[in-house]
C-alpha cells in the first residue's frame, strides 16, 4: 500500500519505494525475450503460407519449394522433441 501515498519524513532504509520506469521496463523486455521466437516463428509460417498460394497460382508444381522444406522442418522439430522428452517408462 506505500505505493501509492507519498511517503513525510526522511525516507526509511528498506521501506515500500514507488515504482519506477525501469522496473516497468525489465519486466517488459522478460515477456518480449519469452514471446519473441514463438512470435517470430507464427510470422514466418504466414510468410511461408503466403508464398506456397503465391507460387500455386504460378504453378502448381512450384508449390513442392516451399511444402517440401516445411514438412522436413516438422519431421526435424518431431524428432528433436521426442529425444528432449521421454515418455515414463520408456
Amino acid at each position: 500500500m506505500g505505493y501509492y501515498y507519498e511517503q513525510r519524513g526522511p525516507e526509511r532504509d528498506g521501506g515500500d519505494r514507488r515504482p519506477g520506469c525501469l522496473e516497468t521496463l525489465l519486466i517488459i523486455r522478460v515477456v518480449f525475450e519469452i514471446l519473441a521466437i514463438p512470435i517470430a516463428v507464427l510470422v514466418l509460417v504466414f510468410i511461408d503460407i503466403g508464398v506456397t498460394f503465391w507460387l500455386f497460382t504460378l504453378h502448381p508444381a512450384l508449390t513442392l519449394l516451399t511444402v517440401v522444406p516445411s514438412i522436413g522442418a516438422l519431421v526435424w522439430f518431431s524428432q528433436w522433441e521426442r529425444s528432449r522428452f521421454r515418455p515414463p517408462g520408456a
